[in-house]
């Protein structure tokens, strides 16, 4: 059978794109079946460069990381952390695994840097990376040995979620929390945290330290969190600095105040006060007749301690005063001087322990105001007092007893009933 020259051109035509068909599935890339196996599997940081702890650096101008997996290609100033802080110039992604980092000037001589690549990274699939990396590298010989270090407990139970933060303590002029961050640590499973690689003479610092169970490594204000008291410092003959094991509480833990009545400031008055909050819209402590609605009291003892727990959290005054009258009440008493066709009222003498601060969970110890000796005026008279119902005279006649037994037939004088012979 003789074949057509035009059969040839139409086999051509078929097998052609048949062909271009295949060469193109096969350059394809391979994905994961839809329907397949849900991606749970946070992306890791695998490599560095230049690596971790390296020292003795010279001319870097770029930072490199490559990733176990393609992640989301945002600029660095939105997964990187620099200690000391860095002029970040560009991100350079290469295929979604490694990130260029270029800085806008060489690494500063004789200087320690901290690089944090905080957790929350996601990968292609939106799965956050569950692990902050942090490691130093040097332009100096070596790494200091300054470290502050921590062990931080919530409610009694290894605080694993706690963030430990240092702010320079200067300059005065700022409030601590609008000064750089200088260093932050993060708890492990039994609530140990230490910020390493400090300078060592170095500080002082602020400390804060706070709970971050949504790993935002930010302190919300439902999350527990403290401002140490003081500042911290590390030195050459001491580059630790251990603050021991500190506590965290919930928001809205109560704390209590220890308020100190000094021995000297009172002779045979007793002396009786309550702690109360501040409201947002208070306008100073002004007293008031309380009767039945009177805040619970505590004695207060010259030369001692009083302790009035459940107090806060937040702002609270202590009011304390003296109870000439014996109600254990802050009473307004008739005015002793005043004339005699006038009647005038005086508050018992008190004294305010005004604007306190009481931290969840903390004793506040303060020493309490002395209270004077004579009281101020009080504009309106107190209601009177109720009079308490007289007691039944025991000694008066009883009414007849009811439940006795009434008497038999023939028990009683009858002047109708005659004796039988």
């Amino acid at each position: 059978m003789t074949r057509r020259p035009h059969d040839a051109a139409r086999r051509a035509g078929i097998l052609v794109p048949a062909l271009l068909a295949c060469l193109a599935a096969a350059c394809a890339q391979i994905e994961p079946p839809r329907g397949g196996p849900e991606d749970r599997t946070p992306p890791v940081l695998l490599t560095v460069s230049p690596d971790s702890g390296a020292v003795g650096l010279r001319g870097v101008d770029r930072l490199e990381f490559t990733f176990s997996e393609k992640v989301d290609p945002r600029p660095a100033q939105r997964f990187l952390k620099l200690y000391p802080p860095l002029e970040i110039a560009k991100t350079k992604w290469h295929g979604r695994r490694r990130a260029e980092v270029l800085l806008r000037d060489t690494l500063p001589a004789d200087t320690v840097v901290v690089v944090e690549i905080p957790r929350g990274l996601p990968d292609a699939h939106r799965v956050a990376s569950d692990r902050t990396r942090r490691y130093p590298i040097a332009t100096a010989d070596s790494l200091p040995p300054g470290r502050i270090e921590l062990t931080a407990v919530f409610h009694d139970v290894a605080a694993r979620d706690a963030v430990l933060e240092l702010y320079p303590a200067e300059p005065e002029s700022l409030p601590w929390n609008r000064r750089e961050l200088a260093r932050r640590a993060e708890a492990d499973s039994g609530g140990f945290l230490a910020a390493a690689w400090l300078p060592a003479p170095g500080g002082p610092w602020v400390a804060r330290l706070f709970q971050d169970t949504n790993h935002d490594l930010r302190a919300g204000e439902d999350e527990a969190q403290r401002l140490l008291p003081g500042t911290w410092a590390t030195t050459r003959e001491a580059p630790r600095t251990s603050l021991g094991t500190i506590r965290l509480f919930a928001p809205r833990d109560p704390g209590s105040v220890r308020g100190f009545y000094p021995a000297v400031a009172e002779s045979t008055r007793a002396l009786f006060g309550w702690v109360a909050k501040i409201a947002e819209q208070d306008t100073g402590f002004a007293p008031v007749h309380a009767g039945a609605a009177a805040p619970p009291r505590l004695r207060v003892a010259a030369g001692d301690t009083a302790v009035w727990d459940q107090a806060g959290p937040g702002a609270v005054r202590v009011i304390l005063f003296a109870d000439l009258d014996g109600d254990s009440l802050l009473s307004a008493l008739p005015d002793s001087t005043a004339l005699a066709d006038s009647v005038l009222w005086n508050w018992e003498p008190f004294a305010v322990a005004d604007s306190l601060t009481v931290e969840p969970g903390m004793p506040l110890p303060i020493a309490l105001p002395p209270v004077p000796a004579r009281g101020v005026p009080c504009r309106d008279a107190p209601p009177p007092k109720p009079v308490a119902s007289a007691a039944p005279d025991s000694l008066a006649a009883s009414p007849a007893d009811s439940t006795a037994s009434a008497p038999a037939p023939g028990d009683a004088a009858d002047p109708d009933a005659r004796e039988e012979p």
